[in-house]
């Protein structure tokens, strides 16, 4: 029977229109934005094992070098190239997606239910925050979903294999690869394993004997594939400081996530509004949906499944064994993928990237075009703002809300912000000078106000001063998150081993207090001493600790004390820590920005 037109739900033809719009407006915009600081990072990291550096040693990193070999492959390809990296990342975000829309596709969906997935997902990634870009999480999905997607094919396959160890090799390769990535998708492995292994060893004659060989084959790949990058890590001389990152540093860092649980609650549902809050009904369904596919028993051809049997069909789809078996697979994904998020993870939106897609394919898989209630959502609250925009008493009523129930319920698509779009055309430029460029990433950032934010524009001001001065290899220490970019810009050595030295300072090894571990990044600097020359602060550092407040705000940013002489603020709470403590010798914006150039001559924290 043909499907009424006037069901938008169930039209592919507007969720492929809605699809396209979200692409060609949203694509240019996302390859145009400023790297986040993690990125620099991860470019200073390639840079420094391309220039015969060793990781960890030169460069200090809480994570596995996954990461950072991929960085390395692709620096050493196209150099620290913020497009090239974006390239690659919206290539690994459409094969996670293919992924996804495969097995939803073998789960039962309809093409309408999975092409509302895709137009969703189109509206979601290239319009999120720079944060949660060309990150480890998400790139680590990709050879995840591989080793799924090859697992539940063998368990709707039918008939035995000819050599389960063989199969489950190559889904150990693959899980692998993720596990380098980030550990983490050692726990999404084992629970897919659990809840197929019923199905995949049953069909053979003596399925104990197929379990066994079922989990070896995983195991034995996982190992080959771990002994590769140890390899690496001894032949590169990594090899002891990366025992010392992950024996002495990485369990207080553990115990730093642990410390911020408590913050995480309030968080978890509005990472990114409103699909963030499709946790609370996708929960229940990804439950639901293992139970339902019985892991503990073998295939049964035929068999019904419990809910089949008394649930609605209007709430639950009816689906032979097959398809009952990928949502299940697909369902206990999620729900460790989610849990892991929550509780082994850090507050970081890009933590959730992966399984806020994962959502869209389970709710596909049941046949649901929930992922259209979001874009109705979107489309209404974006059109909302776009009438008070011309309506003072709507705009006034919406002002008049807490800023948080405006953010979480009310959001504004950036696919309708003015300032963005203006800037569409501007992003089609390939001959852009370095100076427009940085500037184009200033005007495109979304991320609210914080340390962690580069302002490029006055980061290569302070790169532009420090080349008058004859900044080399290791004179230069960049002291906060946003001015590591710098080390780039300068195309010199750092002057430091820790990047973000204030994830260092808490995680550090004495004892994991603060000032412990400022102790420790302290001596690292004194061993530097005889090169290091020249420190950059960032005043937005100061802004961040007084969020709510725009009075101390102003003041923490507000102009020189008595220029020249003192580029200070007027007001700065703790002028005698380092490295405020040093001599100022330059500020950004003429002496009005946020970062500062310190002259190193003591290296002794003076904090009272």
């Amino acid at each position: 029977m043909p499907v009424p037109p006037c069901i938008p739900w169930r039209s592919v033809r507007l969720a492929q229109a809605v699809t396209a719009v979200a692409l060609v407006v949203g694509l240019p915009l996302f390859l145009r934005s400023p790297p986040w600081c993690d990125l620099t990072l991860y470019q200073l990291a390639a840079r420094n094992i391309l220039h015969g550096g060793v990781h960890y040693r030169d460069l200090f990193d809480t994570n596995l070098p996954g990461f950072v070999w991929m960085m390395t492959a692709l620096s050493a390809a196209f150099g620290p190239n913020a497009i090239a990296v974006r390239l690659l990342d919206l290539v690994i975000v459409a094969g996670v997606l293919l992924l996804i829309d495969r097995m939803a596709k073998w789960g039962g969906a309809t093409p309408a239910a999975r092409w509302w997935a895709v137009a969703s997902a189109a509206l979601f990634y290239p319009y999120t925050e720079e944060m949660a870009h060309a990150q480890r999480d998400t790139w680590m999905a990709l050879p995840a979903l591989a080793a799924v997607a090859l697992r539940v094919r063998r368990g709707t396959a039918g008939g035995v294999p000819p050599s389960v160890f063989r199969s489950s090799f190559y889904e150990g390769l693959l899980w692998g690869a993720a596990v380098w990535m980030k550990p983490h998708a050692a726990l999404m492995a084992l629970a897919v394993w659990l809840v197929t292994v019923g199905r995949i060893a049953g069909e053979h004659p003596r399925p104990w004997r197929a379990a066994r060989a079922d989990l070896l084959g995983n195991l034995s790949a996982g190992l080959l594939v771990g002994a590769a990058g140890v390899v690496w890590l001894i032949g590169s001389g990594a090899w002891g400081a990366f025992l010392e990152v992950f024996l002495e540093w990485n369990p207080r860092y553990t115990r730093l996530v642990r410390k911020e649980l408590y913050s995480r609650e309030r968080e978890e549902l509005f990472w990114f509004p409103p699909w963030s809050l499709g946790l609370v009904l996708t929960v229940p369904l990804a439950l639901l949906s293992v139970l339902d596919m019985a892991p503990w028993a073998s295939r049964a051809g035929t068999r019904t499944g419990w809910l089949e049997r008394w649930a609605p069909r209007l709430l639950w789809d009816k689906a032979g064994a097959d398809a009952r078996f990928v949502r299940g697979a697909l369902g206990a994904l999620y729900l460790v993928w989610a849990f892991q998020a929550f509780l082994f993870q850090r507050g970081y939106q890009y933590v959730h990237v992966p399984e806020t897609l994962l959502m869209l394919g389970i709710w596909a898989a049941h046949r649901w075009a929930w992922a259209g209630t979001v874009v109705l959502w979107l489309a209404l609250s974006t059109g909302l703002w776009a009438v008070a925009d011309h309506v003072p008493d709507v705009r006034n009523r919406l002002t008049d809300l807490p800023a948080r129930t405006r953010e979480r319920y009310l959001p504004r698509h950036p696919i309708a912000d003015p300032a963005r779009l203006r800037l569409w055309a501007e992003c089609w430029r390939l001959d852009m000078p370095d100076a427009e460029r940085y500037a184009l990433w200033d005007a495109l950032r979304q991320h609210p106000r914080h340390e962690s934010v580069i302002s490029w524009v006055e980061i290569a001001e302070v790169a532009d001063f420090l080349r008058t001065q004859g900044a080399g290899d290791g004179t230069v220490v960049a002291w906060y998150d946003s001015t590591h970019a710098a080390y780039l810009l300068l195309d010199v050595e750092p002057g430091l081993r820790y990047m973000h030295v204030y994830t260092a300072i808490h995680v550090a090894h004495d004892s994991g207090e603060v000032k412990d571990g400022r102790t420790v990044v302290m001596g690292q600097l004194r061993e530097n001493r005889a090169r290091a020359r020249y420190v950059i602060s960032d005043l937005e550092w100061l802004v961040t600790g007084a969020p709510h407040d725009p009075v101390r705000q102003a003041k923490y940013l507000g102009p020189p004390r008595n220029p020249p002489s003192d580029l200070l603020p007027e007001y700065v709470p703790t002028p005698l820590e380092f490295p405020f403590n040093q001599p100022t010798l330059f500020r950004s914006r003429s002496g009005t920005g946020r970062y500062l150039v310190h002259q190193l001559v003591t290296c002794e924290d003076n904090k009272k």
